[in-house]
This record gives structure tokens, C-alpha cells and sequence, in this order.
């Protein structure tokens, strides 16, 4: 099996879990914020973490390797 079709595979079995996952779990669930109460399935939910977890993520290592950059162009300037 070459490495395209083994990724062709991979990427479908991670499609039919994903779909498995929202058919499953359609329960609403309400969702309470400060003053606002929204009102949402339980797999919305998940995966609106899921996304926003991998962004706050995303945006930290983003920053470090920005700031460990800057500290390391500062280090050198002045040897």
C-alpha cells in the first residue's frame, strides 16, 4: 500500500468517527454565561472547545517562540 492511499484511509476512518460523534451526541445541553444562557448540542459544544482550545494553543506557542526569537536577536546584538 503506497503512503497516498494509506493517508485516503486514515482521513476517512477519522471522517466516519467524527460523524459517528455528532449523530450520537445530539442531546441540548444549556450553556450558562455570565448573563446569557445558550442553548446548543452537547457535540457543538465539544468541538467549539476543541477548536478553541487548539487556538489558544496555537496563538501561546506562537507568542513564546516570538518572545524566545527576540530574546535570542537581542542576545546576539549584544556579544
Amino acid at each position: 500500500m503506497n503512503n497516498s492511499n494509506f493517508k485516503l484511509i486514515i482521513i476517512l476512518i477519522l471522517i466516519l468517527v467524527a460523524t459517528l460523534f455528532l449523530v450520537q451526541n445530539t442531546q441540548v445541553v444549556n450553556i450558562s454565561v455570565i448573563f446569557w444562557t445558550y442553548s446548543m448540542s452537547v457535540s457543538i459544544v465539544i468541538v467549539s472547545m476543541l477548536i478553541v482550545g487548539i487556538l489558544i494553543g496555537w496563538f501561546l506557542k506562537s507568542y513564546i517562540s516570538y518572545k524566545n526569537k527576540k530574546n535570542r536577536d537581542l542576545d546576539e546584538d549584544a556579544v
